[in-house]
């Protein structure tokens, strides 16, 4: 197959013998493979796989991990070269464990990224078949139609209302219609009004178009050039941990100077201070800060791609525990977009059907599913009952023009020939309808009656020949069944201090009682008419008093989204069509749905729902409180232990006594340290009454009251169990090691008793259950068993600067240490 020079020159008999390719039937799944294999994947840019040694070499560069390597060069002077070689592989051993969890949590996002790619409608093997853009071949024939975002370029050999905005490539605001004609060679870019191309969107009316160019071959590509995916940036919770993790360093390094100069200033060994001091700011550094981050977000994606949720942007799973407004679509999310026929008015029934049926917009996928609209299906459906065939009637009624959907009117038009006559045909918005009809009382009082029940409904009128105005056919009315879940999801939303708006196109009265039905208590209602009439300061007041909203168009519905954010409202805000892009992009989470979706809304989406229902949003509100929590609870117990360290070093300096740990001791503590804080608090499970509490405020400090006094008071808790057990025992065998062997044992129960207590923030551990968290329990075995071996075999004893102590004086320890931090539960219990 040879390369098409100006495709838009040729006529569309000429170019699918060029391009060996079937107009109606397109390729074969075998032709499209092997072109697959000659010419490579439909993509502009090449991002680079990710990998765990790229994740290592880029963990081991980050500031903090080469001033802890530092730390252990220089350490590696004055002490031995075992205590050196430990302190390297605590270094590797936190980092490798960090960088697996970074890794999988990269992978798994990478992988729910290609479940998110765009696909694209082809006819393949005569059938219209869904497939990822990136497997486009020259030669496919691609399905047209309103809201598909074009995937490579493509010459139009079917066109019916065809318009196209190619702003992105031209920089043309204004649509451009496409016709299936051929153009003069000598034509443009921006004239070749034959050609649609990737990156183009389709603004109306439908049509077939044979792709001529792919990849770096399309006209966007040749712009694009060699531009690589620029990495996603951080998001504002990443940099605030960053920040606060580069301010933490000195605080860190501080403590780690002054307690040796207090060591030497009260003649303790120059030496020991040194190994002393380097030891702390090894343990005490808070390089996982950022990191812990990185892997909760990734966490949370993952979890949330479990159900039905798919994150397209890493903000969104930070943003979501701080949603105050959800403002949800009706029609598919919180109905089940299965619209049931339920009534109908029409002098003439078959006449009705007949034209209905002309009008849908229906055909099936590969595997035999309807494609199309739900109406536009029950009509269908209808018409057959009554012995209608929609494809006899193609054979009779012979199609002019498609002028496809008008967005303003919101009304569908089309001119058919049949018998001779030409026939145009309408139906859409009855108000529309009604206004372009000849006078028909009984059928106006017909709606009315109709609109106050609340049913969705449409009209359909014709007119023949130079008719001016239309002659009304009927009125077709639907239903569609609330989705199941939906309530339950609306009062978890109340009680979680969500307040769910819904904006609809629909009439008042039928956008009243879906909403009633969903259990969303009414406070008003609001029309877009109303709407613009009104001020941006009127309107902000409005949606402090109306919940549902009608008849609304694309402008309207960014206009309340405007209006919600001047009230101080974080809003998530949700959307399928094209029009609503602007809309999603406004929101401070933009959702899509992933059925009905159209690729611009996906693109401007924050999250796709790939089930569409409204559920789904309360789940991922919860994960993303949940996330939370979990970051504030990690980073509240990986201080606390920073804290604890350096108060009982700093206390025995006070006093002119010994340390209580040897500086290989420290570092042992460290990795156990490190390890609950970047395995366990990431992995804990939603506390039960996540979704009672008000929304988290955005612009709160994170490092806020609470959390200050949670990281002080774990800390002081921590240092004084060990400083009273280490002074205790060293008054009581004045042995040094003794007394170091105890708060070494000490701290280790200890600083798993204080992440016990830590695991929830109000709920009391016992709802949760002591045993419920497999990284805990791993976790603790690890420290159980690190204990049987460090005071019972000899040379990893003596190495640690140990002792043996017996079974009973350590059960005694872990005791004392649950005792000690039972105090948070105590105070859990006292606000039940």
């Amino acid at each position: 197959m040879k390369k098409v020079d100006m495709p838009w020159s040729l006529d569309t008999e000429a170019l699918p013998t060029v391009l060996e390719s079937d107009p109606t039937k397109g390729l074969s799944s075998a032709e499209a493979e092997k072109r697959l294999k000659e010419n490579g994947l439909n993509k502009i840019t090449h991002s680079k796989n990710i990998t765990f040694w790229d994740i290592l070499i880029e963990e081991i560069q980050e500031p903090l991990i080469i001033l802890l390597l530092i730390i252990g060069v220089i350490y590696s002077i004055w002490g031995n070269v075992g205590d050196t070689i430990t302190i390297i592989f605590v270094i590797l051993a936190v980092t490798f464990v960090e960088v697996y969890t970074e890794y999988k949590a990269k992978k798994s996002i990478e992988s729910l990224q290609k479940m998110a790619l765009p696909t694209s409608w082809v006819i393949r093997d005569g059938k219209a078949t869904e497939i990822e853009t990136s497997l486009i071949v020259v030669g496919d024939i691609l399905i047209l139609k309103n809201g598909v975002k074009i995937s490579a370029d493509a010459r139009v050999i079917e066109a019916h209302g065809l318009e196209a905005d190619e702003s992105q490539l031209t920089g043309e605001s204004m649509g451009i219609s496409k016709h299936a004609q051929k153009i003069p060679e000598a034509t443009g870019l921006n004239d070749r009004t034959n050609m649609v191309h990737m990156g183009s969107v389709i603004l109306k009316g439908k049509g077939l178009a044979m792709v001529v160019s792919t990849g770096m071959e399309t006209e966007l590509g040749k712009i694009a050039g060699l531009t690589q995916e620029a990495r996603e940036p951080k998001t504002p919770l990443q940099k605030s941990m960053k920040q606060l993790s580069n301010n933490l360093i000195w605080l860190a390094l501080g403590f780690s100077i002054l307690i040796p100069v207090l060591g030497v200033l009260r003649g303790l060994p120059i030496q020991e201070m040194i190994l002393t001091g380097l030891s702390l700011a090894f343990a005490t550094i808070p390089e996982e800060m950022p990191i812990i981050v990185t892997m909760l977000l990734g966490l949370g994606a993952i979890n949330l791609s479990k159900k039905n949720v798919l994150i397209r942007r890493t903000k969104a799973a930070e943003t979501l525990g701080s949603v105050t407004v959800i403002a949800t679509d009706k029609t598919g999310t919180l109905t089940e977009n299965k619209m049931t026929l339920t009534q109908w008015a029409t002098p003439d029934e078959r006449r009705l059907f007949t034209y209905g049926s002309l009008m849908a917009d229906v055909s099936y996928d590969s595997k035999g599913g309807f494609l199309g609209d739900p109406m536009d299906k029950a009509v269908v459906d209808k018409a057959e009952a009554l012995g209608i065939n929609r494809r006899d009637l193609l054979l009779e009624y012979h199609l002019v023009e498609d002028f496809g959907f008008d967005e303003g009117n919101k009304t569908f038009n089309s001119r058919y020939t049949y018998e001779g006559k030409t026939i145009t045909l309408i139906k859409g918005a009855p108000e529309s309808i009604f206004s372009l009809s000849q006078p028909d009382a009984a059928m106006e009082k017909q709606l009315k009656d109709y609109m106050s029940e609340g049913y969705r409904t449409i009209a359909v009128a014709f007119k023949v020949e130079t008719e001016t105005l239309f002659t009304l056919s009927g009125l077709i009315c639907f239903d569609d069944p609330i989705r199941e879940g939906v309530k339950e999801a609306v009062s978890d939303c109340k009680s979680a201090g969500v307040k769910v708006m819904m904006i609809t196109g629909d009439h008042a009265s039928t956008a009243k009682r879906v909403a009633e039905n969903a259990g969303i208590e009414v406070t008003g209602v609001l029309t877009g008419d109303e709407i613009t009439a009104m001020s941006a300061e009127r309107l902000a007041k409005k949606v402090e008093e109306c919940n549902v909203f009608a008849r609304i168009s694309p402008e309207q519905k960014l206009n309340i989204v405007h209006a919600l954010h001047a009230k101080g409202e974080v809003v998530a805000v949700t959307g399928d069509g094209i029009n609503d892009a602007p809309a999603l992009k406004a929101a401070d989470i933009g959702i899509s749905m992933g059925i009905s979706g159209t690729d611009v809304a996906k693109e401007a989406a924050d999250m796709i729902l790939t089930d569409d229902s409204f559920a789904s949003i309360i789940v991922a509100i919860e994960e993303g409180r949940r996330l939370y929590d979990n970051l504030s609870k990690c980073v509240k117990y990986y201080l606390a232990c920073k804290v604890g360290l350096i108060i009982t070093f700093l206390v025995p300096v006070l006093f002119n006594t010994p340390m209580p740990f040897s500086p290989i001791q420290i570092i042992i503590l460290e990795l156990f340290m490190d390890l609950a804080a970047s395995t366990s608090f990431v992995a804990e499970p939603a506390e039960s009454d996540v979704l009672k509490r008000k929304p988290r405020d955005p612009n709160e400090n994170f490092m806020n009251r609470q959390m200050i006094t949670g990281i002080l008071s774990g800390g002081l808790t921590l240092s004084v169990l060990v400083l009273l057990v280490y002074f205790y025992i060293l008054n009581s065998t004045n042995d040094l090691t003794t007394a170091q062997t105890f708060a070494f044992v000490a701290w280790l129960f200890g600083h798993v008793s204080l992440a016990l207590n830590m695991r929830t923030n109000d709920i009391p551990l016992k709802e949760v259950g002591v045993f419920s968290s497999k990284p805990f329990n791993i976790w603790i075995i690890g420290i159980v068993l690190f204990l049987v071996v460090a005071l019972n075999v000899p040379v990893i004893r003596e190495y640690l600067n140990l002792t043996k102590i017996g079974i009973l004086p350590t059960i005694g320890l872990a005791i004392l240490a649950l005792i000690a931090a039972s105090w948070m539960e105590f105070w859990k219990l006292s606000r039940q």
